[in-house]
């Protein structure tokens, strides 16, 4: 014979292997195309199929799944409708298409509140997507509703009015810092980069705030050169971590010269909250946001770790600067760029003379025109962020969206469709408070 017991019990071995994998992908292809709570949304059949096909346009084509979305409720937004007596096909936006076999994505801005409700609703996120930010202690990475909700709520009383009134000495001394810095591109007529400049202003704010020392963008131009360039590594690789969380763990294991500046700066927010929680910064500000949650009552000893703590300020100091440096940036252009308005926000603020405050500031109606316009031009939330109502079925226009199913809008267009340029200028722009920029 020309084969031994052991060679054909490890041929039945491979044939058993092959059949219970054969038979599990097809179960796999008929329950996502017929079986799933969202087998009967609209939208196509390879999306609802598999994963792979968002990792297409986000990976191999750079970022375009935003745009395919688009295309998917245009090609799946056939309506019937009567028109002049004659029953006809009218091709308008879809407004609802399952993007991958577990998500669906709603192109209807008047489903927001509903979506993205508050305290009163349990809504929580979808793991898949936090878990991209390689910082699930935090409570922007947190999953469920009550951990979430008693995470943020230990935060919150820091970037309330109250609270950023009294950093106004804090800004100021970066303000200060930041004049310098243009003054200094002035005298030797050299062109700055607005991006780097304010998020340098924006780090060294919020790093003080949450740690108690400034990390020194604004007097280092080689630090602010990095900084920028360590948002721009999070922004390019979140939509590949997305879909390969395993990379994140990879990057932990490797030094800051292989990892690059996105985990040097996890490590650095580790080692600044240890110091703090282990009481060794003793001469340093002691009213800063994680010198608060170390005393607070309002967290329990397990939500005071080193790494739960790290964790949140990874994303404080990351999004929450760059969010306002993109606004400041959008805003000094589109002022730069339209000369006349410059002049009138600068002849507004020249009527406080030398008192300049925040309370001041606000209640001049110009200036607060441009700084809406420059949140809603500046996409400071340029991806969706999903939601899944664990406990109840959604309702939205004729559909029934069962519980469990995650859903989403696409924040960074949610001010620029055209089906909503009507109620923005309702709601947003009234021409005697406003301005439009663009």
């Amino acid at each position: 014979m020309f084969f031994s017991s052991n060679t054909t019990n490890i041929t039945y071995l491979e044939i058993i292997l092959f059949l219970s994998l054969s038979l599990w992908t097809i179960y796999g292809v008929i329950y996502r195309l017929y079986l799933s709570p969202i087998a009967k949304f609209p939208g196509p059949k390879l999306a609802a199929l598999t994963s792979w096909y968002e990792i297409y346009f986000n990976v191999v084509r750079d970022g375009q799944w935003l745009w395919e979305i688009k295309r998917m409720h245009e090609e799946y937004g056939m309506v019937n409708c009567s028109l002049l007596d004659f029953s006809s096909r009218l091709k308008i936006a879809g407004p609802i298409v399952r993007i991958n076999p577990f998500e669906l994505h709603i192109n209807d801005v008047d489903y927001y509140d509903e979506l993205y409700a508050g305290n009163t609703r349990r809504r929580e996120k979808y793991p898949w997507f936090v878990n991209a930010g390689g910082s699930p202690g935090s409570s922007f990475e947190t999953i469920g509703h009550d951990l979430h909700r008693l995470r943020r709520n230990a935060v919150n009383s820091f970037f309330s009015k109250r609270s950023i009134v009294a950093m106004e000495p804090l800004i100021k001394s970066k303000l200060s810092l930041l004049s310098d810095v243009f003054q200094s591109h002035c005298a030797e007529a050299k062109p700055i980069n607005l991006r780097v400049a304010f998020s340098s202003l924006t780090l060294d704010v919020i790093s003080d705030y949450c740690y108690g020392e400034a990390f020194g963008a604004l007097t280092d131009e080689n630090l602010a050169e990095i900084w920028s360039t360590t948002l721009s590594q999070v922004m390019s690789i979140t939509t590949i971590v997305m879909h390969f969380p395993i990379l994140y763990k990879i990057l932990s294991w490797l030094p800051d010269s292989l990892a690059g500046p996105v985990m040097g700066h996890h490590r650095n927010s580790r080692k600044l909250v240890a110091r703090i929680l282990n009481h060794e910064d003793v001469g340093g500000r002691q009213n800063t946001i994680f010198h608060e949650l170390r005393d607070s009552n309002l967290l329990p000893p397990e939500e005071k770790t080193i790494k739960r703590l790290a964790d949140d300020g990874n994303i404080m100091v990351g999004a929450g600067g760059e969010t306002t440096a993109q606004t400041l940036a959008v805003l000094f252009y589109h002022l730069l760029d339209n000369p006349e308005m410059l002049l009138r926000v600068k002849d507004e603020i020249s009527t406080l003379g030398e008192d300049i405050t925040w309370g001041r500031l606000e209640n001049l109606p110009f200036l607060s025109a441009a700084v809406t316009e420059a949140l809603r031009l500046s996409s400071v939330v340029t991806s969706r962020l999903p939601r899944v109502a664990p406990n109840e079925d959604m309702k939205f226009q004729e559909w029934t969206i069962p519980a469990g199913v995650c859903m989403t809008l696409f924040h960074g267009r949610l001010y620029r469709f055209p089906s909503m340029s009507k109620a923005l200028l309702t709601i947003f722009f009234p021409l005697t408070t406003f301005i439009i920029l663009t």
